[in-house]
Parts: C-alpha cells; sequence; structure tokens
C-alpha cells in the first residue's frame, strides 16, 4: 500500500472523527502509521506524522505518550508543518513531557507563526500579555501584515 498517502491519511481521519463510521483510534493510527512510513513523504504523510503525535498527546487509541507525541511532532516540524510546529511550542509552554520552557514555546511558536499560522500568534501574544516572555523586538503576526511589534501597539493603547 505504499505510495498511496492521501488516500491513506483520508481513511485514518475518517476513523478518528468517526465520519460515517464508528470511531476507531486503533484503525485511525493503522492508517496512520502507513502514510506517515511511506519511502515518498508527501504533504499527506507529514500530516499523518502530525496527527499521530495527536494521538499520543490526547491518549486516543494510544497510552498516552507526550514522549512519543513529541518525536511525531518534530518528524513533521522538521518538513515545515506549521501545525506540529505550533504542537511542539504547545508541549514547551505547558511542560508536557519536556521541562516548561516559555522561550522555546516561543521559538516553535513563531517558526509556525511565520508561516501564517494564526493560532501560533495568538499563542505568542497570550505569552506577552501573561508576562513569560520578553515582548523586546516581537513582530505582530496576523492575517493582515502590520509591521507592528508588540511594544507599538502597547504604546498605542495607553
Amino acid at each position: 500500500m505504499q505510495g498511496y498517502s492521501h488516500a491513506q491519511t483520508d481513511l485514518a481521519i475518517i476513523y478518528e472523527n468517526g465520519k460515517g463510521i464508528d470511531q476507531n483510534y486503533e484503525k485511525a493510527m493503522k492508517w496512520y502509521l502507513l502514510s506517515a512510513n511511506n519511502i515518498d513523504p508527501s504533504s499527506a504523510s507529514i500530516d499523518a506524522q502530525n496527527n499521530i503525535g495527536n494521538l499520543y498527546e490526547n491518549g486516543y487509541g494510544v497510552t498516552q505518550s507526550y514522549t512519543k507525541a513529541l518525536d511525531w511532532y518534530r518528524r513533521a516540524a522538521a518538513q515545515d508543518l506549521d501545525l506540529a510546529q505550533l504542537n511542539i511550542g504547545g508541549l514547551y509552554e505547558n511542560g508536557y513531557g519536556v521541562p516548561q520552557d516559555y522561550d522555546e514555546a516561543f521559538e516553535w511558536y513563531k517558526k509556525s507563526a511565520d508561516q501564517g499560522n494564526q493560532e501560533a500568534s495568538n499563542r505568542i501574544g497570550r505569552l506577552v500579555m501573561n508576562d513569560k516572555i520578553d515582548d523586546t523586538g516581537i513582530t505582530i503576526y496576523s492575517t493582515q501584515e502590520t509591521g507592528l511589534t508588540l511594544g507599538d501597539i502597547e504604546e498605542m493603547s495607553q
């Protein structure tokens, strides 16, 4: 079944979400693994790697393991998947399976935000608003280019 990453990932998503069939995380994992381990990685196999990380992070159909989640997220993040970068940032922000490290979380969120991931931008803003990171020189990321830094916005709101 190698080479059919898109179909394998689609089938895994159907099982994971229970769309039209009974939800079955074990079958979802089976199909994600087939897709993720294809010789020809495609965007579908990269998505599958991230989704395997999600299953491990949440303990869906597998024993929860932040370590395994991080491993799978890193595989997808190494191929520039913004969602995987976002997920790694979340592990560091919350200290799940890794030492809690807001600066490391910020670095992963920034990689994701640089690719246009709005949730990553929101999380950067939350880190700043909660005084978890130094906001000096941090650029605001949004779906529209503003060119403003957080410091600029703080000055405007005073």
